[in-house]
């Protein structure tokens, strides 16, 4: 898409009527957009959190000449929930943390980023890797690729079923009916005819593809989606690329506008006061923010773009006054999910030749009744190479937050003795695991978990709500909000992320220079 910002979100959606209705303090329809009587033509803007949408909208607001635009981030460095780190085998070679893909090329900022800035490459250019997927169950046997092919065909129809329940308005078969329920109902209509390791082969593959979706979705299960919401989001059409470089590449190239004075790291934000009503506290100002350090920051707006996770546990004692109820709801009924990455690095090929992601189908048929230290590893349903002795693998929900428990020796351990179960019958020798890195979203304290999903019960208007700015007594917007959570149709994705921070900042622009 073009760098230049989408229009912010329209005040006039039922979402916003419902809020009004509601006695909220949000803002008056006819002042959320263009100029507003009283407010000063050099603003001073305070971002909370340098994730890429607060980067995105710092970079906005310095190019379109505002001067007086301040960042400030709890930790020792700007991205947020991307972060890309060196392998220390293999010199050159990076992986992410966090945010991995660039999904799709219509209408992706990040994509247009990559390319202006020579950073893009294919998934596989420049590796020596092939472009096979290896399915194999854990007794080590490979699953037919005529069952892969049916299931898949199977499986896609069905998650595009699920999605024209929210685009067409269709009311669901069950009310308040998930994703996971809905799919599994349909598939095993579809294998009835099949009987004996033909169906189960089927069933286990199901449950592998919805494994996978758990994670894209950042969810503990597709139970826990709801069915008549999951359409909202948009899906980009085009190829997925990674960014060889590293993903923090596009944060460093946005910063870029951003003079660096402005960018204040180590800065844990401990209250934020919204509608001061020019006290002596904040010099005058509607916006005063308070630093764990003492140091407080005063502006006539503030553009929140700290995590959802981070939200729903410190909401109540950050802001002052607390946040109007429909906000608070908004906040408390998004889901926010828990998706890790595990980095193994071997001293030697792991995978076989040509091979640069193995499919792990597990029978998880009895796994109720085992204890979740041994079963954890199982809702991990795949494993990538991103070189031929780098693995990198996903799990979401409870189990990802049970491995933040353990030691990176006890997830070398259970993630090796997996991986020789399903490689066992094609590799000879298992090469030597040197070194193990996991990600720890849940406990890190300043992002709380990975990133949203609509859970079953709640409506996709929600994201709007949450998104809604905040107004002071003057009916001013003082008080804004980006992030992925904040994005209606592109939420848990580093785009929506984007695309929020350029959406606020379009409404100060708006608000402060016609």
């Amino acid at each position: 898409m073009s760098s230049s910002s989408p229009p912010p979100p329209s005040m006039g959606t039922p979402a916003a009527v419902t809020a009004a209705a509601a006695g909220w303090n949000g803002c008056p329809e006819g002042q959320q957009e263009g100029k507003t009587k009283g407010v000063p033509s050099s603003p001073k803007v305070i971002i909370v959190g340098a994730g890429i949408a607060g980067i995105a909208a710092a970079d906005v607001l310095c190019r379109e000449g505002f001067s007086d635009v301040v960042v400030l981030e709890a930790t020792d460095r700007v991205g947020g929930r991307i972060w890309s780190i060196d392998i220390e085998s293999e010199k050159g070679l990076k992986v992410e943390l966090g945010a991995n893909w660039i999904h799709g090329i219509d209408l992706n900022p990040i994509y247009c980023i990559a390319v202006k800035h020579n950073l893009l490459s294919t998934q596989y250019k420049g590796r020596n890797l092939g472009k096979k997927m290896m399915f194999v169950t854990e007794t080590g046997d490979p699953i037919h690729t005529r069952i892969i092919r049916d299931v898949d065909l199977d499986y896609g129809m069905l998650i595009s079923e699920c999605e024209e329940f929210y685009k067409q308005q269709i009311p669901t078969p069950y009310e308040d009916d998930s994703v996971g329920a809905y799919v599994e109902r349909e598939f095993e209509d579809k294998i009835s005819r099949f009987t004996g390791e033909e169906h189960r082969l089927r069933q286990l593959m199901l449950t592998q593809r919805l494994l996978g979706e758990c994670i894209i979705s950042g969810a503990n299960t597709m139970n826990d989606i709801s069915l008549s919401e999951v359409g909202c989001f948009e899906e980009l059409e085009g190829v997925h690329y990674v960014i060889p470089p590293g993903f923090d590449r596009i944060v460093h190239m946005l910063k870029k506008s951003i003079p660096p004075e402005r960018i204040h790291l180590n800065h844990p934000v401990t209250k934020i006061s919204w509608n001061c009503d020019s006290t002596i506290e904040s010099d005058g100002y509607p916006v005063c923010v308070e630093c764990e350090n003492g140091e407080k920051f005063t502006g006539d707006i503030c553009l929140v773009t700290i995590s959802l996770g981070y939200l729903k546990q410190h909401a109540d004692r950050l802001f002052w006054p607390k946040l109007p109820e429909p906000k608070q709801n908004a906040i408390g009924t998004i889901a926010m999910g828990t998706v890790n990455k595990v980095i193994l690095e071997f001293d030697g090929q792991i995978l076989p030749d040509e091979v640069f992601r193995l499919e792990m189908v597990w029978d998880r048929r009895s796994m109720k009744d085992e204890d979740i230290a041994q079963s954890w590893v199982k809702k991990i349903p795949s494993f990538e190479a991103v070189s031929e002795n780098v693995l990198v693998g996903w799990l979401s929900g409870r189990e990802a937050e049970y491995m933040e428990k353990l030691t990176e020796e006890e997830v070398g351990k259970k993630c090796h003795e997996a991986l020789t179960a399903f490689l066992h019958k094609a590799v000879k020798k298992m090469p030597n695991l040197k070194k193990v890195t996991r990600t720890s979203w849940k406990s890190n304290p300043y992002t709380l978990g990975s990133y949203c999903h609509i859970p079953v019960g709640t409506e996709a208007a929600e994201i709007d709500r949450l998104a809604e700015p905040l107004c002071s007594n003057s009916d001013v917007p003082v008080l804004l909000f980006a992030g992925e959570a904040t994005h209606s149709k592109f939420y848990s994705s580093s785009h929506g992320a984007l695309l929020s921070g350029e959406r606020e900042a379009k409404r100060i622009i708006d608000l402060y220079h016609q």
